[in-house]
This record gives C-alpha cells, structure tokens and sequence, in this order.
C-alpha cells in the first residue's frame, strides 16, 4: 500500500490510543475512583507512540503495508473488542471456564459454541482466500498442519489448556514467536521432521508452565 495509508494508519491509530487514555481518566474521576498517574499515561501512549512509528517506518521501507498485515490488524482490534466490552465476549469466557456453571446461569452453552465454531470456519476460510491472492495460486494442501502452529500460538500467547483465560492480543505474540521460530529453522535449512519436533517440544513445554502454575495457585 502507498507510504501516505501506513503513516495515516499511525497517526489514526495514535489518536485512538489518546482518546481511550482520555476517556479512562474521565471514566474513572466520573466514578469517584482514583485516576492512575499522569506521569504513567504518558509514558504509556509517549511507548505506544514509538512503537507504532517505528512499525509505520520499517513497513514503509519495504514498500509500505502489505494487505495481509492491514488486515491483521483490523480483525485484531474488532475481536478484542468483542472479546473485552461484550455479553458474547463475557460468555465465551464463562463457557471456556466453566461449562456446567454457565448453563445452569441460564445462558444457551451450545449456541454460543456454535457461534465459535462458525466464526472459526469463516476466519479459516478468509484466511484461505488472503493465502491464495498473495500466492496467486491455489493447493488443496495448503495449511497443512496449520492447527498445530495456531494451538501452539494460543498456549505461548497465555491462553489456558483449561479454558476461561488468554487474550487476543497474546495469541498474536504467541503466532508471532512460532512464525520467526520458523522462518528461522527454514534459514538455517532444518528439516521438516525436526521443525515439528521442536514446535511439538514449545507446545508441551507451554502446556506444563500452564498447568504447573495453575497447580501453584491452588
């Protein structure tokens, strides 16, 4: 995409953390609650505002933003919305932890797994759609062994085995941290065989921390 859309996109997006921190603040002095510090605000969105230059620059450097990444990055803003300020969002939550208590709460159990399994087929299916456009080519195979790296995002990102906790914002880190662990054992010319080992060893390994501190808390 052109320069001007990326660094557009940066200062919209600048502007949108300014307004939340604003809004916050005020949120919270409406309600007697004490505002955090002025000082942390700042520094917060003075971060975020690096961050995103920096995001907007290297982009820019090569050509501005892919499609695939804009696209990205809508889909994670509209599912942590949906995830954090909804009645859905909250009973997704409440099934994942506890399934027996939210029925008997009187919220419909398999009619929100339906949803999730049929938000699940239309996101596998767009993300088909993108994967063909930018190969210009279509493969039945293609994706293959996909679910392993997405389950392996969620748990790294901090998503529990046991439900009712993780974020969106984590299961991003998580694809992040095994797409560079790919591209990095594709550089270094490791064999398929041994790429899945490793990736099955970071998926274990993330389970037992998951579970191992759940047992602690207890």
């Amino acid at each position: 995409m052109p320069h001007s859309v990326g660094t557009a996109l940066g200062v919209l997006l600048l502007a949108l953390t300014l307004f939340l921190t604003w809004k916050q603040r005020r949120n919270r002095a409406l309600h007697g609650l004490a505002a955090h510090s002025m000082i942390r605000d700042v520094l917060r969105v003075v971060l975020i505002g690096a961050v995103l230059g920096g995001f907007v620059y290297v982009l820019n450097s090569y050509d501005g933003i892919p499609v695939p990444v804009l696209l990205l990055l809508v889909l994670l803003g509209v599912f942590s919305y949906v995830t954090s300020q909804t009645v859905f969002g909250r009973r997704v939550y409440a099934v994942g932890s506890n399934m027996e208590a939210t029925r008997l709460s009187g919220i419909n159990v398999q009619a929100v797994k339906l949803w999730i399994f049929g938000i699940m087929g239309v996101m596998c299916a767009f993300a088909g759609l993108v994967n063909t456009a930018r190969l210009a080519a279509g493969s039945p195979s293609a994706g293959n062994m996909g679910e392993l790296d997405a389950i392996a995002a969620c748990f790294i990102g901090g998503t529990s085995m046991r439900g009712g906790s993780g974020t969106v914002y984590g299961a991003l880190l998580g694809a992040l941290v095994i797409t560079s662990l790919d591209n990095g054992m594709s550089m270094l010319d490791v064999d398929s065989y041994w790429q899945m080992i490793v990736k099955g060893g970071i998926l274990v390994l993330a389970v037992w921390v998951d579970v191992s501190t759940r047992a602690g808390r207890r």
